[in-house]
């Protein structure tokens, strides 16, 4: 049986991924739209259904026209396809930055979606620890969290292995 390549399994992993997180949104919306909030885990963990026009913690959902459009969808799709075009021409085989693409292109692609196909994206997961809660969120914040917690991963690598933090301009070299 052939071996398939790490960019083959990215492209897949991405595929799949951004399935997920458009059946958990569906999902959302048909179990959790008009009803109360319902606790997973205490008050620690509840799921309730919630749009958001903007970005993180509801930035910039007062825009409208073309500024949202631009700033909300043209913009992400020129960042995902320059960061995919040198993904595919630097680092096709490079298994932390295929790792980076696979959860930055996932999330970034999962909001899009729901902001062309609805103008808002689907949020419906909150998590409380005491003093800190976070916002309403959804499947794809979690691949870009996971995509920020990577990035910092590797500068910390990076660090370490080098003795110094005089690499950071060469970070995505």
């Amino acid at each position: 049986m052939k071996r398939i390549s790490r960019f083959t399994a990215s492209i897949l992993a991405i595929v799949l991924l951004i399935g997920l997180d458009q059946v958990t949104k569906k999902l959302a919306q048909a179990y959790l739209l008009g009803k109360n909030t319902i606790s997973v885990i205490g008050d620690f963990f509840v799921l309730l259904y919630a749009t958001n026009r903007g970005g993180f913690l509801s930035f910039g959902s007062d825009a409208n026209g073309w500024l949202w459009w631009m700033f909300f969808v043209v913009l992400p799709i020129l960042v995902l396809i320059l960061l995919s075009i040198y993904i595919v021409l630097k680092k096709r085989e490079d298994g932390y930055y295929l790792s980076f693409w696979v959860f930055v292109i996932s999330g970034g692609v999962g909001n899009l979606i729901d902001r062309i196909l609805y103008g808002e994206v689907i949020d419906f997961m909150h998590l409380n620890f005491g003093i800190f809660k976070t916002g309403v969120f959804n499947v794809a914040d979690l691949y870009l969290n996971v995509f920020a917690l990577l990035v910092l991963l590797l500068y910390f690598i990076r660090i370490k292995k080098d003795g110094t933090d005089s690499h950071v301009d060469s970070f995505f070299s």
